[in-house]
């Protein structure tokens, strides 16, 4: 058992708790006395001395004797001198700088705001041999998390509480029909939008994919929105196209956690699932996301699909 203390936290919590107080605090105030800086820490004289020579063992790799955290009593004064490469904050590597500006960009900075400004800045700031592959690197990313053009009467729809009419082309016909819905969720699942109304035409809730209806025009009638209606997710069955994809035993049990009984194990620790494959995008980014822990099986086109962006990427 670890020895605690009063409060109950460990010995080691509590030193490393003083060795990251002591660092800054010295850095901040160079020249304190040996009592200053004990009576600020907490600490007697002695247990002070003992965490000052146990910093002077803490350094940044590749641990040179430059490297180390010079801390150190002259005088009966506190001095600490930091490995000068930690004088600055370090450098962006390409792929920090891509990484940084996409998770910016998800949140969709306006033109005049700070962050759009430090955007505009982070190229600059790159250093100069990672500028290229910054941008190239840049461009094999679609952070675009904008809907298609038409969501905006529908979403006016909901917020209105305002029956809709417009034309749905349903999975096993060739021909459109003309629908009355009262609107009441529009969202993205797996890289495909849908619309979740009450269908008048049809008496029940339905789930309408977008890339399927058409002509969608505002109507004046007003409805009062149900609080039992909840969009229900499409399963794989309500797909045409499936995309089977293979998890190595690493990523398998996020896949199990996810997909629930969908996710079906193949041994060695190993599970597969099968996933909409409508939106070609979003299976390549969705399968590249887990590295080499994700390899579709099949379809053909899906194979490929990836190959090349992975390709493109490397």
């Amino acid at each position: 058992m670890n020895p605690t203390t009063e409060k109950g936290r460990p010995l080691v919590y509590e030193r490393l708790r003083r060795l990251l107080f002591l660092v800054p605090f010295v850095s901040r105030n160079q020249g304190l006395t040996v009592d200053e800086v004990a009576a600020a820490a907490g600490l007697s004289t002695s247990d002070l001395l003992e965490d000052l020579e146990l910093l002077t063992l803490v350094g940044r790799p590749p641990f040179q004797p430059d490297d180390f955290v010079d801390i150190y009593v002259d005088d009966d004064r506190v001095y600490v001198d930091l490995d000068q490469r930690l004088s600055a904050p370090p450098r962006l590597t390409a792929a920090e700088g891509v990484a940084l500006a996409s998770a910016a960009e998800l949140l969709r900075p306006a033109a005049g705001d700070a962050l759009r400004s430090a955007l505009q800045k982070l190229e600059r700031v790159l250093p100069e041999q990672a500028v290229q592959r910054y941008r190239d690197m840049g461009r094999q990313l679609d952070v675009t998390v904008e809907g298609p053009t038409g969501l905006a009467t529908l979403s006016q729809g909901i917020v209105e509480h305002r029956e809709v009419e417009l034309d749905y082309l349903t999975a096993n016909r060739a021909t459109t029909e003309r629908r009355r819905v009262q609107p009441h969720e529009l969202f993205s699942f797996r890289g495909q939008w849908y619309l979740s109304a009450q269908c008048l035409s049809r008496g029940d809730t339905r789930l309408f994919r977008f890339d399927r209806l058409s002509n969608a025009t505002l109507t004046d009638v007003r409805f009062t929105p149900s609080p039992q209606v909840r969009a229900r997710l499409p399963t794989t069955s309500e797909s045409e196209k499936l995309v089977r994809v293979r998890f190595e035993a690493g990523a398998a049990p996020y896949i199990v956690e996810r997909f629930g009984d969908e996710a079906r194990a193949v041994g060695e620790g190993r599970v597969e699932v099968q996933v909409p494959g409508e939106s070609e995008r979003w299976v390549t980014q969705w399968v590249l996301s887990f590295g080499g822990d994700a390899v579709v099986i099949e379809p053909e086109w899906a194979r490929k699909a990836v190959a090349t962006a992975a390709a493109a990427w490397l």
